[in-house]
């Protein structure tokens, strides 16, 4: 029996990576974050979406990519409103692949991500994978980003994303790849967390599991436009930045917590004494310590 030849003409299977997307009444934009994972370079994908209660079509949207694609979606609805960490909660519990990663609904990814992310996952072993990212006003901004096509030599490469690193801020961005049994073993996103639930997730996950790997390209698109609602302006920002330091503290040294403290008063508009921001300067978060003499010298501000 000729196990070798048997091997090289039955390669296995890829594994199943699971892809949950959180939806409320954006159908068009739905569309464009699906038809981006559908477009990916990895040939096994499943693709959650949870629909928080929407009232256009967006129903009627999924239901016609499940008919194109039987067999690839998984359509989960909240009858009330629930918030997105809670949607991602119903999709990690519903979800069967190996891997899982996540995509909102006003994002996309680039086609080759999803390979990109796996391939380093197997390869470097870490807590999780990840991507530099791109905001954007306008697609026509990312367009030729996306379209470009990279090599396996610049695929591999990585960066190193340790603990400390990321105490300081929050580097691997709103999604990344692990492996779905690590997602279950934490519990899934911490719902009681108003904001910065994805930012929490990272930090258990590279606190229990090890440091995790980015890798250096642009490989995903984050919806940047000002005219929508978006919860890094409102006070749920702010309690969840305070929700934050008090559950990882622990983990954080002096120079990590006065970051912090720095971009607390950033988000609070708060204009502390100059003797306190001397205080409080961050010399591994140096950037946070600009941005709130910005904001207290000029009334900038930015994050």
């Amino acid at each position: 029996m000729n196990t070798q030849a048997d091997a090289t003409m039955n390669p296995p299977a890829a594994p199943l990576v699971s892809v949950y997307i959180p939806t409320r009444n954006r159908s068009a934009l739905l569309r464009r974050a699906i038809d981006s994972v559908l477009e990916q370079t990895w040939p096994r994908i499943e693709i959650l979406v949870c629909d928080e209660a929407s009232t256009d079509d967006t129903a009627e949207v999924v239901a016609w990519y499940a008919r194109c694609h039987p067999g690839k979606f998984v359509y989960l609805r909240n009858e009330t409103p629930q918030g997105a960490c809670r949607a991602r909660n119903r999709c990690i519990e519903h979800a069967s692949g190996t891997y899982v990663t996540g995509l909102d609904d006003d994002d996309f990814f680039h086609p080759q991500r999803i390979e990109c992310l796996v391939d380093l996952y197997r390869r470097h072993k870490p807590s999780f994978a990840c991507s530099r990212f791109r905001y954007f006003q306008a697609v026509s901004e990312v367009t030729a980003l996306r379209d470009r096509l990279h090599g396996p030599a610049e695929l591999a490469k990585t960066e190193p994303l340790g603990l400390p690193a990321l105490l300081y801020a929050n580097l691997a961005g709103n999604q990344v790849l692990t492996e779905l049994s690590r997602m279950r073993e934490l519990g899934g996103f911490d719902e009681a967390m108003p904001s910065w639930q994805d930012y929490d997730m990272w930090i258990r996950l590279a606190d229990r599991y090890g440091p995790a790997v980015r890798s250096p390209v642009l490989l995903s698109f984050v919806d940047d436009d000002r005219s929508r609602a978006r919860i890094r302006n409102s006070s749920r920002r702010a309690e969840g930045s305070e929700r934050f330091i008090a559950k990882h503290q622990r983990l954080m040294n002096a120079d990590q917590r006065r970051n912090h403290r720095n971009i607390q008063y950033v988000m609070n508009r708060e204009r502390p004494p100059l003797g306190e921001i001397v205080r409080n300067v961050s010399i591994g978060g140096y950037k946070s310590t600009v941005k709130l003499l910005l904001h207290k010298f000029f009334g900038v501000a930015i994050g």
